[in-house]
């Protein structure tokens, strides 16, 4: 993979300094001293939801983060009084109330493609021809089912069915102990039955294939399915929302405001603002990206209400 698609934590800390007053609401709501991030990356996000709590709340917190790079050092991650990092290898938690959180977690994992030629079911297929990798469609022998019942000719079904594996095991965990799970990610409110697969390389959109190994590839994703999984749990979801509306709820303005008038120089206050910008503008990350919160409680969180 490369590094062209810039995550929100990597922009500017007041993203990560929003989700912690977000998780700060209803920490004693959801009785939650347990925090864990899928996909930690370098660390980023992590560092700033760590800093920020530390600073807002004397309990004692565990940190865990999911991660299978050997590239990761949790090492790196800042030492906080009464914060207790730990990585892990497998989603195998203590049998209490987590938070989990997931950036831009679920559009990094691989995905099957299914469309419907003249009333049959083919799936995408990359195979190596000439030297190089193409992609073709085989046709399937299984039969339909509920999924795809609904694909009229031509329409394309994504699934991931590693990120359902990833949400039945938390969500199984939240209905039996407690807390919930944040997510961030790129999709729309309601996903088409259409190829979303891109990749970016060297900052230029390209075909998937044109770069293996070397280009950043993601989808996107469908928070109506996210939704309907969760129901299966008898589990209560809010969202999914503009990113851009978690953001300006949890005091973004505010924050942007008091580095604002601390920065020490014009070149740093166009640089926050530029950062404010680029996670707020609607026409950017402000709206592709959506936040989505899921738990086993009935609460009255304003910043997903319509």
């Amino acid at each position: 993979m490369g590094n062209d698609f810039v995550t929100s934590p990597e922009i500017s800390q007041m993203f990560g300094e929003c989700i912690s007053i977000f998780f700060i609401t209803l920490m004693k709501k959801l009785n939650v001293s347990n925090f864990c991030e899928l996909g930690p990356g370098n660390g980023t996000l992590a560092n700033d939801i760590i800093r920020s709590i530390s600073k807002l709340t004397e309990s004692e917190i565990n940190f865990y983060l999911y991660e299978k790079s050997n590239f990761f050092d949790h090492k790196k991650i800042i030492k906080k009084k009464k914060i207790k990092v730990q990585k892990l290898e497998k989603i195998k938690m203590i049998q209490k109330p987590h938070f989990f959180i997931c950036n831009e977690f679920f559009d990094a994992l691989p995905i099957n493609q299914i469309k419907k030629i003249n009333g049959e079911l083919f799936e995408k297929r990359i195979k190596v021809g000439g030297g190089k990798f193409i992609s073709t469609y085989e046709k399937l022998s299984s039969k339909e089912n509920s999924d795809t019942k609904c694909l009229s000719d031509n329409q394309i079904l994504e699934i991931s069915p590693l990120m359902n594996l990833y949400l039945k095991r938390i969500f199984r965990h939240i209905k039996a102990f407690g807390g919930g799970i944040l997510i961030f990610d790129y999709g729309p409110l309601k996903k088409k039955k259409i190829d979303t697969l891109q990749a970016i390389h060297k900052k230029k959109k390209c075909e998937v294939l044109d770069f293996p190994f070397k280009s950043d590839i993601t989808y996107h994703i469908d928070f109506e399915k996210i939704s309907e999984l969760s129901n299966e749990f008898g589990l209560k979801n809010y969202g999914p929302i503009h990113q851009k509306k978690f953001l300006y709820f949890y005091g973004i303005n505010e924050r942007l405001n008091l580095l604002l008038n601390s920065a020490s120089s014009a070149g740093l206050k166009n640089k926050l603002y530029e950062q404010f910008i680029r996670l707020t503008d609607p026409k950017g990350m402000g709206e592709l990206i959506k936040c989505m919160f899921i738990c086993n409680k009935n609460l009255n969180i304003r910043a997903f209400n319509n």
